[in-house]
């Protein structure tokens, strides 16, 4: 079972956060798991006066978030019904105050709500989501597109695309994609994108193999796990569009991908990681 007692969702109280509430409650429902509402307060900019800075006296921080608490509160009410729900406001800089709350309180999932403005929301993944993707070493959901009207992701994921590049970290992926399969009963579709240099049948030796290991790892009988297809993609031109075709042919709910070396940059897929979540036609598992 995929690990999943405690799910973080900061909110700013937008379009994008009721869109993926829905996605939170079915994972929290799923699993059982705690949700912590956070909001982060940035302080106004401070005025300087002679060699020290002092904040407006009109600014009310005690009163701002006990109003921000009562908000998130409706919001839990609201969107968030017959859960476990802790509503928390935190002050300073939004993406490390995310992580670094993660970090200390023991959270097992990240759900964060990116930007996502028609035409635009390819080129935007939003710098709070793209930090924290980027410092936190937690498993982070996203969703750039929630909804897009031409895919309309299930909450309960009945279609799962893992997309690997056939690196030793690929075997994690594999692992969390069958497990998250196997909790939701859903099918896994396996896409991978090889070295240059791998010739497909050497590719596809390595995914069984893989996709074995993996399966003995979550003690799971390969052949009693939900059906596994793979899909080479390796010739895509592209590595987030390929992810975006096959997620979109086979009306895929969730994609799981691995970032493990997303800091230092390597790896054809992790490589490609932020560019796979602008494109994905549906939420992202980055673990």
């Amino acid at each position: 079972m995929f690990p999943c007692q405690s799910i973080l969702f900061p909110v700013e109280f937008s379009q994008r956060d009721e869109a993926a509430a829905t996605f939170v409650l079915s994972m929290a429902q799923r699993y059982r798991a705690r949700v912590v509402l956070l909001h982060v307060l940035q302080p106004p900019p401070p005025i300087y006066a002679g060699m020290g800075a002092l904040y407006p006296e009109v600014f009310d921080f005690e009163g701002a978030i006990q109003d921000l608490k009562i908000n998130l509160g409706n919001f839990a009410s609201t969107q968030l019904p017959k859960i476990d729900v802790a509503c928390v406001v935190e002050t300073g800089d939004p993406a490390r105050s995310v992580s670094q709350y993660a970090c200390n309180n023991g959270i097992d999932l990240i759900a964060m709500p990116t930007h996502g403005y028609g035409a635009f929301r390819r080129a935007l993944l939003g710098s709070v989501t793209a930090k924290v993707l980027h410092d936190s070493s937690l498993p982070v959901w996203t969703s750039a597109h929630a909804p897009e009207p031409s895919h309309r992701a299930h909450p309960q994921p009945r279609r799962i695309l893992c997309a690997v590049d056939l690196k030793p970290e690929s075997r994690h992926t594999l692992e969390v994609a069958i497990a998250l399969a196997t909790d939701a009963s859903a099918t896994l579709e396996v896409g991978y994108v090889p070295a240059d240099t791998a010739s497909p049948d050497a590719a596809e030796r390595r995914l069984q193999d893989l996709l074995i290991e993996a399966a003995r790892a979550e003690k799971i009988d390969i052949l009693e796990a939900p059906p596994i297809s793979t899909r080479p993609e390796g010739g895509a031109s592209d590595v987030a569009e390929g992810v975006r075709d096959l997620a979109l042919r086979n009306r895929v709910d969730l994609v799981v991908i691995g970032r493990g070396a997303i800091r230092t940059g390597l790896g054809r897929l992790h490589a490609h990681s932020y560019n796979i979540i602008r494109e994905s036609p549906c939420p992202v598992l980055s673990v």
